[in-house]
């Protein structure tokens, strides 16, 4: 009984051993969740802290790329604004030197371009000082759609110096008809036929009376174009037909006028000389040459 009481008693001691040796392995594993939890928090911790860098980063990024894009439009709108500072200097010594144009025309144009110039300088300081890519932006554009300097304001400078020496040469030759219808009529008076030459100098007179109306015309349609609006494509379109077709065109015909009269006068009356006409209303003087007649022969 006894050795059956101690092999049951190493039995079960061995039993308890090997059980015990089973079960803590697995309480030592499974941990009920609490590990998995723990690791569960702390992947979703990095997680937001990478994200969070992330977005740290791209806010960097953002804010140094707004900053470089900023400085380029203020960059690029001071090279804008100088280029048409130089250029508005050029109009204003070109206009202050030019001898064709009118004082009033001086006057006016003088005006515009020392507007334009404060206000382009102006216009650079604030661009210089804003501080949003927006704002500056916005800003910028401006240079373009409020000062049209070489859209409008070079082509009519340009074309007012082109139409006002276009009337001074009408001038001229308007102060040359009086002469030679003094002429024409002196030769009526002898008796002589200026039946061929009188069609040529009314054609003449109309031919200025067309090209002074056509100017005085145009030269008001460009002294009102804004310089600080859009203007009408037409505009310069037009005076510059009217100067090639009109204006180019009449004193062409005029030239061939001339060039007509000239053998005829020859015929009537020997070489033709004319004072050059003046635009001012100075009284013309006319210089018939006579054709000096044969000297007597010698008596013998």
């Amino acid at each position: 009984m006894k050795k059956l009481a101690y092999f049951i008693t190493a039995l079960l001691a061995c039993g308890g051993i090997s059980l015990a040796q089973a079960v803590v392995p697995a309480f030592a594993v499974n941990t009920l969740g609490g590990e998995k939890l723990i690791n569960t928090v702390n992947k979703e911790q990095t997680h937001q802290q990478n994200q969070q860098t992330r977005q740290e980063k791209q806010a960097s990024n953002s804010a140094n790329k707004s900053a470089n894009q900023l400085q380029n439009i203020k960059t690029r709108a001071d090279s804008l604004i100088v280029t048409r500072l130089d250029s508005l200097n050029t109009l204003l010594n070109r206009v202050q030197s030019d001898t064709k144009l009118t004082s009033s025309e001086k006057s006016s144009l003088t005006t515009e371009i020392q507007n334009d110039v404060s206000a382009l300088t102006a216009l650079k300081a604030k661009i210089d000082a804003d501080t949003n890519v927006t704002t500056a932006r916005t800003d910028a554009k401006t240079i373009i759609t409020n000062y049209y300097i070489y859209a409008i304001f070079e082509p009519k400078v340009r074309l007012l110096v082109t139409l006002n020496n276009l009337q001074n040469t009408s001038g001229y030759i308007q102060a040359l008809v009086p002469q030679l219808q003094n002429l024409i009529n002196n030769l009526k008076a002898q008796g002589k036929d200026t039946s061929q030459i009188q069609p040529l100098l009314d054609d003449i007179s109309s031919q200025l009376q067309t090209i002074n109306t056509t100017i005085a015309t145009d030269i008001a349609t460009v002294q009102n174009i804004s310089t600080t609006s859009k203007r009408n494509p037409t505009d310069f379109t037009k005076v510059r037909q009217d100067i090639a077709q009109i204006v180019r065109s009449g004193f062409a015909k005029i030239r061939s006028d001339f060039a007509k009269m000239r053998p005829l006068f020859n015929q009537l009356v020997g070489p033709v000389s004319l004072t050059p006409g003046t635009p001012t209303g100075a009284e013309p003087t006319t210089a018939v040459t006579q054709t000096p007649s044969p000297s007597p022969a010698p008596t013998q």
